[in-house]
């Protein structure tokens, strides 16, 4: 009987052991799958939030970066325009100041070749003729070149748009019509007659812009060649300025596009 009773003891043991090892065995389960769903959920939580800080910083650098870029189109847009604007009072100003020599003085270099201005009697015939004679003693030299130099200045207050070589065709341009406005009329005041060719500070200013063959060339032409000296330069501005604001128009040599002047002014002085 005891020995039964040991065996049913033993049996109920080994039983109820058993069936709390398997009660054990899914509670562990139940929190082995419990926490490792908590941990999923935390790394996704992880994973999730540092993705949107990564998005949000791409997206924030996308929009600086945007901002730069319109930033910079826009000043870009801006200079542009103002350099566009300088060359257009660049231009302006230098068909103001051709215009500005006195008519007198212009016939002068647009109808007589080199020998008739250069001449001993040359004052004689030109104070004796009725139209050019008066016209150009009714002048004013003083009045005449300031005229001329106030029309440079709006050159100066644009300068920082314009291209250094620009500017200094505008300066040779202005300096060359000045001087010979006021250089011819003060000679003529004392009855004589200025060459401009041969003129020590004239030839030094076209050597600040000119090369020695476009002087020579120059030099080398008969009849209208002051009127062929400001083409030369108005020519190099335009050169100067398809360059700068990136017009792509093939360019001419300067030697082959005086030729070209000087048949068009012989042809209208032929048809004259």
């Amino acid at each position: 009987m005891k020995e039964f009773l040991e065996d049913i003891d033993n049996w109920y043991l080994i039983k109820l052991l058993g069936g709390f090892s398997l009660i054990l065995i899914g509670l562990l389960k139940f929190f082995s799958d419990y926490f490792l769903k908590k941990l999923n959920s935390s790394s996704d939580h992880f994973y999730n939030k540092n993705l949107e800080r990564i998005k949000g910083e791409i997206l924030k650098n996308n929009t600086l970066l945007t901002s730069l870029t319109e930033n910079h189109l826009s000043s870009s847009q801006k200079i542009l325009d103002k350099k566009i604007q300088s060359y257009d009072i660049l231009w302006s100003t230098i068909l103001k100041i051709k215009e500005s020599l006195p008519s007198g003085v212009s016939i002068v270099h647009k109808i007589l070749i080199d020998s008739e201005i250069t001449d001993d009697n040359a004052y004689k015939r030109f104070s004796t003729n009725p139209l050019i004679g008066k016209l150009i003693s009714s002048y004013n030299g003083d009045l005449e070149m300031n005229k001329i130099i106030a029309l440079g200045n709006p050159i100066y207050q644009i300068r920082p748009y314009l291209s250094d070589t620009a500017f200094n065709l505008f300066y040779t341009y202005h300096g060359v019509v000045g001087r010979l406005c006021y250089k011819f009329l003060e000679e003529y005041s004392k009855e004589r007659i200025y060459n401009w060719k041969t003129d020590p500070a004239t030839k030094q200013l076209l050597k600040t812009t000119l090369t020695e063959s476009e002087i020579n060339y120059i030099n080398s032409i008969n009849i209208a060649s002051f009127d062929t000296l400001l083409e030369l330069l108005e020519y190099k501005i335009l050169v100067d300025l398809k360059s700068n604001l990136k017009f792509n128009d093939s360019t001419k040599d300067t030697i082959e596009h005086l030729k070209d002047i000087e048949d068009l002014l012989n042809a209208k002085l032929s048809s004259n």
